[in-house]
């Protein structure tokens, strides 16, 4: 594929193809500024012009189409592409919008290709790879919260972080590899095995770390949350409540609800699945049977497991041994019907919970509060990943590392295998791929020239 020049002008509708209150035109190359002038648009001089700023105008396409526009111009580097950039704000008529396109075409412009504003700004070093895929995950992102996580991500990168790791890795080859030409030299020791045992068990929960803060990369989809306990502890009343409107049947029979029933919600900008799922405990029949394998699916993969315990009851040993398989970071306790007296509020004390909220869903009483707190539990998901490093990349990188340390254990007057080690190491740095292959080399021996006289 052939990139597209970057020394002309291009010109692009930046907002929605659909009549809006605002649309917005985006001029970026060297004649962007001088553009402007063939829609009577006069910036300040060159010389009193500040690096970025805005302006009233009126745009003069024809003698019959005047257009009110506010317009904003930002300074090259200090831009998006980091080229000149000029932002026409103006009336979202479509019409309006495609004739003043048109006329800044006529004028030299030329209509940019699709992502090509994102790329010019990546080519002229304004983005990291990861910022691009933040500008993507934020062109698609389906509610507030993968919005909110798409701007952290094109706002802040990881590459400064995989890097320091990599150049100390750089560190370590320089090491191994300076030891092995100058094997035959007996007073000269560059790396211990215990020094490179060291410097190895430190990268390895450095790079652990990394992999921590991506997971929430992983998962896919909207998160889903999962509504489980005993039959009867108001499960279907509480997820119609906060569906707010009658999804699930609610009857005082036991067991009604036979599936697992899914409906979309909105909690705190965050966009889920909510689950209802049946009873869990002794299966009666095939069907009850079937019905309990369902909710444990259904409990096995959500984000959050709302476990509902109906307060007017004491706790059950059934209770306790099914809600013991929930991970305790992923269960959430839902006192139902609390406007009935108490009996056994407390879990017992062999299961824990990461909160606990106590709500009626008949009267309404704690719905508020809970939604706050899945709210917060989601936000919570969605931080988790900042990184955008996944086990796909650290895994091979963590695996190395760890065949190198096994290597790496030796003696403190010989380090065995050393050309293995050596290898191993840059498979860890060629798995990071924060840098291209090529300049491995070039960095490797880089260290090793500049930190050893060579030579003499």
């Amino acid at each position: 594929m052939q990139m597209p020049a970057l020394d002309d002008t291009i010109i692009a509708v930046s907002s929605g193809w659909q009549a809006t209150p605002l649309g917005i035109v985006r001029l970026s190359g060297t004649a962007a500024f001088e553009l402007l002038d063939r829609v009577g648009v006069s910036l300040p001089t060159a010389d009193t012009r500040p690096n970025a700023g805005w302006y009233d105008a009126t745009l003069s396409l024809t003698d019959d189409l005047n257009l009110p526009a506010t317009v904003f111009w930002f300074h090259a580097p200090r831009s998006y592409t980091g080229q000149n950039v000029a932002e026409i704000h103006t009336v979202g008529s479509l019409p309006a919008l495609r004739a003043l396109s048109a006329h800044l075409i006529d004028a030299g412009a030329r209509r940019a290709l699709p992502g090509e504003f994102t790329a010019r700004a990546y080519l002229n070093g304004r983005l990291s790879p990861d910022q691009v895929e933040g500008v993507l995950a934020l062109i698609n992102a389906q509610d507030q919260a993968a919005a909110r996580q798409a701007a952290r991500l094109s706002r802040q990168s990881y590459r400064p972080r995989v890097e320091k790791r990599t150049k100390r890795l750089t560190e370590l080859i320089a090491l191994v590899e300076a030891g092995i030409d100058f094997v035959d030299e007996e007073d000269i020791h560059f790396i211990t095995p215990t020094e490179l045992t060291q410097a190895i068990d430190q990268l390895v929960d450095e790079i652990d770390a990394l992999g921590q803060t991506g997971r929430g990369l992983e998962r896919p989809g909207q998160p889903h949350i999962a509504l489980a306990g005993l039959p009867n502890a108001g499960k279907s009343t509480l997820f119609n409540a906060l569906l707010g409107y009658e999804r699930a049947i609610v009857t005082p029979v036991l067991g009604t609800t036979r599936d697992v029933l899914s409906a979309e919600i909105e909690v705190g900008g965050v966009a889920a699945v909510l689950q209802d799922c049946a009873g869990l405990g002794p299966s009666a029949d095939e069907l009850e049977s079937a019905a309990h394998l369902a909710a444990e699916r259904a409990t096995d993969q959500a984000d959050l497991v709302l476990w509902l315990h109906d307060r007017s009851t004491d706790w059950e040993a059934r209770e306790t041994e099914v809600c013991r398989r929930i991970p305790q970071d992923r269960r959430l306790l839902v006192l139902s019907k609390c406007d009935r007296p108490a009996r056994s509020a407390k879990p017992p004390p062999s299961i824990a919970f990461a909160a606990t909220a106590e709500t009626s869903a008949v009267s309404g009483t704690g719905l508020s509060g809970l939604r706050r707190l899945l709210a917060d539990h989601l936000e919570t998901l969605g931080e988790s990943s900042g990184s955008g490093m996944t086990t796909e990349h650290l895994g091979p990188a963590l695996a190395a590392l760890h065949r190198a340390r096994d290597l790496a254990s030796g003696t403190d007057d010989a380090l065995a295998l050393p050309e293995v080690v050596a290898l191993e190491l840059r498979r860890t740095w060629e798995s990071l791929k924060a840098l291209d292959h090529g300049r491995l080399v070039e960095d490797v021996l880089g260290n090793i020239l500049s930190r050893f006289c060579i030579g003499k």
